[in-house]
């Protein structure tokens, strides 16, 4: 037993150093912190520094061949964290950007930011993009991406978020600032809202479905009928659902996936129980939450809206 006992120490010991937490710390900007990563996990929190932290195997501190040398990318940044990545100060802003693949097939990089930080986040690779999750940040959020797939999680400051082939999912706390703008060309958009929630919605889809919680009970903006002759073609869009649901993200990594296929045309009419709207393509459904406040836009151009409770 004590022999079995000292082997399992030891291997832990191993683990321990093959793979290692490693940090860096840079203290709060007084403008905006802008991320040029492939995935991270960015959470605000009630502090003055900015943390990033990662894993680092001592096979790669190890390489007799590398003493010496740094890492470096065709973009010419140089990895002055150990974490694969470059932070660089310009002005009042503070930039990150990943240093060639050194990193890139780790575990996701974790970002701590004061709460009150405004962060705009792009990736526009089309390799090795992976997840992004933003969480308790009440500063301004600007995301751009290509195949990200994207979970924001209590966020309050106004926001524009929109990736070409990534889902998106998002969940709101009571004190939401707009305006917000959720877009996905190929992914559905998930929200859920507090059922108090004061907005002007717009919601908008071309070859998907609008789906809504009944507690919002949206007032929907008619549209007259010369608007809707404009359209080419038109189809009916069903705005329906009740009560809430759990809000998840898919984990897989996406590499080098290529465009989808253009859709066929959409059929005439699709039903669904509930409320219907007819809809010609890229038409929006318009209408106010509670009586109206904030502004928030949800669409996507091949999937599903839905829009729940919270």
């Amino acid at each position: 037993m004590k022999k079995q006992t000292i082997i399992l120490a030891i291997f832990l010991s191993l683990c321990c150093s093959a793979w290692a937490q490693k940090t860096y710390k840079i203290g709060k900007p007084a403008g905006k912190l802008y991320l040029n990563l492939n995935s991270a996990f960015v959470e605000g929190y009630d502090g003055n520094e900015i943390v990033f932290s990662g894993m680092e195997t001592s096979d790669e501190e190890e390489d007799n061949r590398a003493k010496g040398l740094q890492v470096i990318s065709p973009s010419g940044y140089r990895d002055n964290t150990g974490l694969g990545i470059n932070v660089s100060q310009e002005g009042s802003d503070i930039h990150v950007n990943i240093v060639g693949n050194h990193g890139i097939e780790k575990e996701s990089l974790t970002v701590r930011v004061p709460k009150e930080v405004a962060i705009v986040f792009s990736y526009g690779n089309t390799f090795f993009a992976d997840s992004v999750v933003i969480k308790n940040i009440k500063g301004e959020i600007e995301l751009s991406a290509t195949y990200n797939n994207i979970l924001l999680e209590n966020n309050s400051g106004p926001m524009n978020i929109k990736t070409v082939h990534g889902n998106i999912d998002a969940s709101f706390v009571n004190d939401i600032k707009g305006p917000v703008s959720i877009i996905s060309v190929y992914g559905h958009v998930d929200v859920a809202l507090p059922a108090t929630t004061k907005a002007n919605v717009t919601l908008g889809t071309a070859y998907g479905k609008l789906y809504a919680a009944d507690d919002f009970n949206i007032a929907i903006t008619p549209k007259n009928n010369n608007d809707e002759d404009k359209q080419d073609g038109s189809r009916s869009i069903a705005a329906v659902t009740s009560g809430s649901g759990a809000i998840t993200l898919s984990p897989a990594r996406v590499v080098n996936v290529p465009q989808p296929p253009m859709p066929p045309a959409a059929p005439e009419a699709i039903s669904a129980t509930g409320f219907v709207y007819r809809s010609g393509q890229q038409q929006n459904v318009e209408g106010t939450i509670n009586g109206g406040g904030i502004d928030i836009i949800l669409k996507s151009t091949y999937k599903n809206i839905y829009l729940r409770t919270k």
